[in-house]
């Protein structure tokens, strides 16, 4: 078998520079040679094998794409609606944490900068709230207008 120069070169470089051939030896100083040719160290040499020449192709069949999966309308419509709601309910608990940090300072008497900062939590949340709310809506008309085969508005 006929192998390519650079697979030769690849070969000649690893056994130039390996530890455990002459080559190595002779690029290092005497008194490092000394050090190791004295030692007995238990090394056993592997042998390098020349990588093929020729490139593996995978069998077929690869990179296709898996077709179409059919699934019920209501068992997506399930789906959606369970994840939007698993979204406000984090929501609106992030919102009563974050609320009852404010609120949880020295006093019972909010401070005029507590309910600053409670009514820019609220706000917020109230925006994540709506957002997750038209995002939910979005989902549901589009598994609508799929299920009677639009799948673009012009």
């Amino acid at each position: 078998m006929d192998t390519p120069k650079s697979a030769r070169k690849w070969y000649g470089a690893q056994v130039k520079f390996s530890p455990c051939s002459d080559k190595y030896y002779s690029s290092m100083s005497p008194s490092a040679k000394a050090t190791h040719k004295d030692e007995k160290i238990g090394v056993k040499r592997l042998k390098l094998e020349v990588p093929d020449a020729e490139p593996m192709i995978p069998l077929p069949p690869f990179r296709q794409t898996p077709g179409p999966i059919l699934v019920s309308q209501s068992y997506l419509r399930r789906l959606v609606l369970e994840r939007w709601e698993a979204e406000v309910k984090a929501c609106k608990k992030a919102k009563k944490l974050q609320q009852l940090e404010i609120a949880s300072g020295p006093g019972p008497a909010l401070t005029l900068i507590q309910a600053s900062l409670r009514r820019l939590v609220t706000d917020h949340w109230d925006a994540e709230l709506k957002h997750c709310e038209e995002a939910k809506r979005a989902q549901l008309l589009e598994l609508l207008l799929a299920a009677h085969g639009i799948s673009k508005l012009v």
